[in-house]
This record gives structure tokens, sequence and C-alpha cells, in this order.
């Protein structure tokens, strides 16, 4: 999406992507001010949930045997119990959870003025072979919750009108529109598909757009509770106005059946869900909550 030329944006690299933020409203000097303190915050998050960082809250709880605990950060919790929460309303289509951190199950418990992460005992293994260690990836969901807490710094920064742009995979807008309208900001969904009843761009106002889809990296989305290839859709959109939620349903629509989707959206009427199945037929549920422009 281009930006009008009022519109000043900025980039960095973090989480193995291309995130940007582009905002309105502010001079030259403050814009990039407040997208360096955007950025800032990116990078803090990553370190806190990277995989790949054996000091981050992650890399450490990867380390865990069954039966031990450790000490985690907020942002860890709240990482964590959103992708539990997601994952209880989607059946477990959603998991933040290899098999063996499946198969232990986890509890956060306060503990002397912070928070504690505990898993199971493993007693199912016995004592041979040993049991295997926890193995926890938030990549379904660390992009989306780095745009939340990125849009915290925003409004400390009394920034009214911005969209934030994690690798195009998710993006979260703030405020009304570029130019202050009530419509939005414009952002592209529906891929190769639009037009055919499809969107082709929706307008976000303080809601966020995460799409994911088997064009571009093909078949590299499972489904969590076979273990196999997702299989429900080819393509799939949500919105909600918590980015980690809708970069997290986006990755669950892909796995999940069009019946399955339609049943969610229809327990929850924050959600708008655009999935596209193999053959091309698209379905877009609770759409009164985006406005579409084809």
């Amino acid at each position: 999406m281009s930006a009008p030329a009022s519109v000043l944006r900025f980039g960095h690299e973090a989480m193995s992507t291309a995130f940007s933020v582009a905002v309105a409203g502010l001079d030259e000097d403050e814009a990039r001010q407040a997208a360096a303190a955007v950025f800032r915050e990116v990078d803090r998050i990553e370190r806190i949930l990277s995989r790949f960082d054996p000091g981050s809250d992650i890399g450490r709880i990867n380390r865990l045997r069954p039966g031990q605990s450790l000490r985690i950060g907020v942002e860890t919790v709240e990482c964590l119990r959103t992708a539990e929460e997601v994952h209880r309303e989607t059946g477990g289509a959603f998991d933040v959870r290899f098999r063996s951190a499946a198969m232990l199950g986890w509890e956060i418990v306060a503990a002397a003025g912070g928070f504690e992460i505990r898993f199971g005992a493993g007693a199912a293994w016995g004592d041979d072979p040993p049991p295997p260690p926890v193995d926890i990836d938030p990549g379904g969901i660390g992009k989306g919750y780095a745009l939340e807490k990125a849009a915290a710094v925003l409004s400390e920064w009394e920034v009214e009108r911005a969209l934030l742009d994690a690798g195009t995979s998710t993006v979260l807008a703030v405020g009304p529109g570029p130019f202050g309208e009530s419509n939005g900001w414009p952002a592209g969904v529906g891929g190769p598909w639009a037009g055919r009843g499809v969107p082709g761009t929706v307008l976000l106002r303080d809601m966020a757009l995460s799409g994911s889809g088997t064009e571009v990296k093909g078949a590299h989305v499972f489904d969590p509770r076979t273990g196999a290839p997702a299989g429900g859709h080819i393509a799939a959109w949500a919105a909600h106005r918590s980015a980690a939620v809708a970069d997290a349903l986006s990755t669950a629509f892909m796995a999940m059946t069009t019946a399955e989707v339609e049943a969610f959206c229809a327990r929850r009427p924050d959600v708008w869900a655009l999935v596209v199945a193999d053959g091309g037929r698209a379905s877009v549920f609770n759409g009164e909550i985006l406005s579409e422009v084809r």
C-alpha cells in the first residue's frame, strides 16, 4: 500500500521481516522520533520472545524439562495467555506449542511480585528415554503482539494517526485514517481472488488485519490438531482490535474448515474473517465490522 505524500513512512528490520510505520499529522522530526521509539519497542519484544535467542524468555523456557519452572516477564505472560485463549476458542487450531510442550501442559502463576511458568512433571515418559524439553514457537502471534506494544508507544507520543506494518502479514491501524477521515486506513486483502465477490481493500480504524496463505511459501502452516499441513483453506485473513489475536486467528483459519470459521465468527461478532477454500471459493464473515472497498 503506497502512502499519500503527507504521510511519512519509516522502516526497520526485526523478527526476520520488514516492519514499517506510516505516521500522519506530525512534522518530519517528530514523526522520525516517534518511529524510532516504536522500533526500539519492537526490538525489545523480539529480545523477549525470540525462540532463537537463548537468553530470551522463550529461549529459556525451551530449555526447561518436565517439572521445572521459570520466572518470566509480563510481556511473555500476556503473549502466552492470548495464545492459550485463541487455542481454546479455536478448538486447538492455533497452538504455539510443539508436541512435547502440548503433552506437558503449563501453568502461569503469580510469584513474588512477578510471574512464573510451570510445566507438568512428565511422569508418562518414565526415566528411559529422558523426557523431551519444552518447545514453544510464538511466531504465529509474536509479530501481532509486537504491533500492539508499538501502538502503546505511539499513544505515549500522542500520535493519533498511524499504520503499523509487520512485514505486510499483519497491520494495525491507529486512528481514523491518514487525513483524519472517518472511514479508516486502506489495507489490501483478497490477493488474486479480489474482485470475485471478494473485497480488494478494507478500511481499518483502530483495528488490526492479518493474513496467511500458501501463495508465497506454499503449505507452510500445519494443523496442530493433526500434525499435518493445514487443509482448511489456501488463504485466510482475520481482523480484530487486538493485533495479536488477529495474527493468531489468520493462522488458525488456515487449518479450520469454512464451516468452523463461520461458527467461530457467529460466536465472536468482534472478528471479521475472509477465507478462500481450495478452488478459489471465498467467504466473508461479519462483514459489517469493516468498510470494504472492492
